[in-house]
């Protein structure tokens, strides 16, 4: 995968989840991603994109997003790996 490792994540609508999610970047000490949340009832759709941080770590964050309790999907671009 080159250029912006991209994510789509679908969740229950929870400001405590977003922040886990965020927070992940933060914990790899990786610049915040550009982002963009829409918010429809009791569901969210994160999409977000980073530049390119390495092959091994985009699948890694990938899962540890779909582990996080409300999460309902995670998707990288390209159908490079989709987590339910």
């Amino acid at each position: 995968m080159n250029g912006a490792a991209r994510f789509r994540i679908r969740a229950h609508a929870r400001s405590g989840l977003l922040c886990r999610i965020i927070g992940l970047f933060a914990q790899l000490d990786l610049p915040a991603p550009a982002m963009q949340v829409t918010i429809s009832g009791n569901s969210m759709e994160v999409d977000m994109s980073l530049a390119h941080f390495g092959d091994a770590l985009v699948p890694v964050v990938a899962r540890k997003m779909a582990g996080f309790v409300g999460v309902q999907a995670v998707v990288l671009e390209a159908g490079q790996l989709e987590m339910a």
